[in-house]
């Protein structure tokens, strides 16, 4: 079976369209292989509880640039694209009308996908990224062109191809994953796994909710509250065991050990605080030194 075409008059049509299904570039979202989006955070927008992001400076030179990534992966391949598939078309799946794909480029004189990336990040051709990877493979699933070479400009200045082959079981995996993304949470829905502390900052916290420490989050706590002491102290190490300490509190507004309260993230009016508690923390810290016989 052969995929349905779409041919939106308009890049704000094409957008529209990209509201009925899961497009291959948020694949990398569901699967949570993503740094930019989780399940949760595509969820909040599939189901428009919280409006489209705005283009920014680095998607809009993803379009800028796209034509001149295309020309250097013709120049190093002696192949040539249909200079009609620039258009924005979306590909939908034969028998899932959610499963939706625009490739970059279409090889001409053969059935080949051409996915065009610009990055400031070096990428290792024997170690690509698992996002791009499963954007590709969702690609060829979706269209049936069983072939595409995966290209990429960093910083403008370095330009390399890697061809993607098709890999049918792991496209299979991603065919189930959306599917499941797509039925149970967008359709039906379920709220996905908030993975991230953007999730759990956006969902709040659920009033009067402690969890309890493990020894990982008490070692983050205590050397949380000494790096607070230095004056000259590493901001992004401090920022590091924030983080960690967030992701593990998630939707609780307090963490406690030994039934004393070491630090708060509640949610009030301007979202969510996190503070630490400074005496109880100390009291910790100096056990341990006495126990150590430091003091």
């Amino acid at each position: 079976m052969k995929p349905r075409i779409i041919r939106p008059a308009n890049h704000e049509e094409w957008l529209r369209e990209r509201e009925y299904g899961i497009g291959a570039s948020e694949v990398g979202a569901v699967l949570g292989l993503s740094p930019y989006e989780t399940p949760f955070s595509l969820w909040l927008k599939k189901t428009k509880q919280v409006p489209p992001e705005p283009e920014n400076l680095a998607m809009r030179m993803g379009h800028v640039l796209e034509p001149i990534v295309v020309q250097l992966w013709e120049e190093a391949t002696g192949e040539k694209v249909i200079k009609a598939s620039a258009a924005d078309i979306i590909y939908v799946h034969p028998e899932h009308d959610f499963m939706r794909a625009t490739p970059d480029r279409i090889v001409r004189g053969r059935k080949k996908i051409v996915e065009c990336k610009t990055t400031v990040t070096d990428v290792d051709k024997n170690d690509i990224y698992p996002y791009w990877i499963a954007q590709c493979e969702y690609q060829m699933l979706v269209t049936g062109i069983h072939d595409c070479d995966l290209s990429w400009l960093v910083k403008g200045r370095y330009f390399d191809y890697a061809n993607i082959p098709y890999d049918q079981e792991f496209a299979e995996f991603i065919a189930e994953r959306v599917k499941e993304f797509w039925n149970e949470s967008v359709v039906g829905g379920k709220e996905p796994e908030l993975i991230s502390v953007e999730d759990f900052t956006f969902k709040g916290s659920t009033p009067g909710t402690v969890v309890e420490a493990d020894d990982k989050a008490l070692g983050e706590l205590l050397s949380l509250r000494k790096l607070n002491e230095i004056l000259d102290r590493d901001e992004t190490e401090a920022n590091q065991l924030k983080e960690a300490i967030k992701l593990y509190m998630g939707e609780n507004e307090s963490i406690s050990f030994d039934g004393k309260v070491l630090a708060t993230w509640k949610t009030g009016a301007r979202g969510r605080t996190f503070r630490l508690k400074d005496k109880n923390i100390d009291e910790l810290i100096n056990k341990e030194d006495e126990e150590d016989g430091t003091e």
